[in-house]
């Protein structure tokens, strides 16, 4: 029995040895390895603490981030990855400010601290507006008729889930009911969302002549009743990548009063038109801001049909259209930046009401108080920056909503030269700027403000040497 016992107790000693040996060599072989990853300027993610966010649900920010638990990141990028993630959760207008900070534990992983300060998301104020163009064009009409005012609910940021809810009701030169609700998209599962707009109008643009639209009011009827309903889903395939599918229904009523005046604003001698559209959409956007990019690049391609011959509406169009947009910083204060802009409609005499050209949803600086209609048109813009006044943070002691306790501002003077051509087959004899060369270039200041706010101001000279200041409000290049 002593000898048995004896035995036993080797053995189990033996045992022991031999577990603490592998343990010992699993615990080498995992030292060499961290070692080995230190060495190689990786990190894994091992947590990501997200705060602030009191509304907002933790995976619409994880949404933004372009690392996540478990990723292996190297050392030597982790602020491009700070950078580049804190611009993405900007870009979503959900939140004023956003810090990124990281530690590097001792077992070479990093801890990601996401802070974020929410914006106010529920929005009930007036409306006080023109209904113009620009602004240049309605301080050279001097027309108060065209003028909106009413009220506009929104809700952002509905449930936390950066969905949006808008009601609007417009009076004065427009009558207009706008209901609508648009979801996000998130990795793996889709967005969509709806519109209704009605609109009355007892005035509006009928014609172009001299290259600028012609107004007229009727007081005893109204010029124009519209009716819009839109269905859209987006897909959004990586993180820059959009993909975004709508369909429209649009019905127009003219007054006979009008169409005696223009018989093709809508199709030839019809005063009501009813069609649908089908839209697709493709956008790559990595621009630093989409309020007002410095770096980086987006772009878009949409194909358009107009009409699908349903109601036998003589609508037929086929709209195919692409923008580039380049954002480059050359200096410590120097930026450039490049849009370059094309459309294309099949047919060659589309209705007034569908206004295609310059000076509508794209124009050229020193054109403001014109429109050029044509079916097709290219147009590039350039500018180059330099930052007078780097984004700064001001906070107001007295104000008690957090939201608006904080004021970022910032200022950039501005050189620019726009040049475009659109096409137009048989234009009126007074419209003289379409199927020529057309140019424009100035200088001006641009002011950058909270809540994506970007006043401009322009003075700015076009190819027939006429002149003037012009103010934008939130004027994209």
């Amino acid at each position: 029995m002593g000898k048995a016992c004896y035995n036993a107790v080797k053995f189990n000693c033996l045992c022991i040895v031999m577990c603490f040996s592998v343990l010992m060599s699993y615990a080498e072989v995992k030292s060499v390895a961290e070692s080995q990853q230190a060495r190689d300027g990786y990190v894994i993610v091992q947590q990501i603490v997200i705060s602030g966010n009191k509304i907002t649900k933790p995976r619409v920010i994880l949404n933004e981030l372009i690392f996540h638990q478990g990723d292996k990141l190297m050392v030597d990028k982790l602020g491009q990855v700070v950078k580049r993630s804190r611009h993405n959760l900007l870009n979503t207008a959900l939140f004023n400010y956003v810090s990124i900070r990281y530690t590097i534990q001792s077992d070479n992983s990093v801890v990601f601290h996401v802070s974020v300060d929410e914006r106010w998301y529920w929005w009930v104020f007036p409306i006080f507006e023109v209904a113009d163009r620009n602004l240049s064009a309605f301080f050279n009409s001097g027309d108060w008729s065209r003028v909106n005012y009413g009220v506009y609910l929104k809700r952002d940021n509905f449930r936390g889930r950066n969905e949006k809810i808008i009601a609007r009701v417009r009076l004065g030169f427009t009558t207009q009911i706008l209901l609508g609700y648009m979801s996000p998209e998130y990795n793996r599962r889709g967005g969509w969302g709806a519109m209704f707009d009605f609109r009355m109008h007892d005035q509006l643009p009928y014609m172009t002549e001299g290259n600028q639209q012609l107004f007229k009011a009727l007081e005893t009827e109204l010029a124009q009743v519209t009716y819009t309903g839109t269905l859209y889903y987006t897909i959004r395939s990586g993180i820059y990548n959009r993909h975004r599918f709508e369909a429209f229904y649009n019905q127009f009523s003219v007054s006979d009063s009008i169409i005696d005046l223009n018989p093709n604003y809508l199709t030839p001698d019809a005063n009501r038109l009813q069609f649908i559209e089908l839209r697709y959409e493709y956008e790559f956007d990595k621009r630093d801001s989409k309020v007002y990019p410095l770096k980086g690049t987006r772009l878009r391609a949409n194909v358009t049909q107009s009409g699908l011959g349903i109601w036998q509406d003589e609508l037929n169009n086929l709209k195919l259209g692409a923008q580039l947009d380049k954002h480059i910083r050359v200096g410590p204060r120097w930026h450039w930046s490049s849009l370059l802009y094309g459309e294309y409609n099949t047919s060659n005499s589309l209705p007034y009401v569908m206004n295609a050209g310059s000076g509508y949803r794209s124009f050229l600086n020193g054109y403001e108080l014109y429109v050029i209609d044509g079916t097709r048109q290219g147009t590039m813009k350039n500018q180059m920056l330099f930052t007078l006044l780097q984004p700064r943070m001001k906070k107001i002691g007295f104000m008690p909503l957090t939201q608006f306790a904080k004021i970022n501002y910032a200022f950039y003077l501005k050189a620019y030269y726009d040049f475009g051509y659109v096409w137009q087959d048989n234009p009126p004899i007074t419209n003289t700027f379409a199927n020529d060369w057309q140019y424009g270039y100035g200088a001006g200041l641009d002011f950058v403000t909270f809540y994506d706010m970007v006043w401009s101001f322009n003075y700015s000279v076009n190819k027939f040497n006429q002149h003037g200041f012009f103010v934008h409000f939130n004027l994209a290049i």
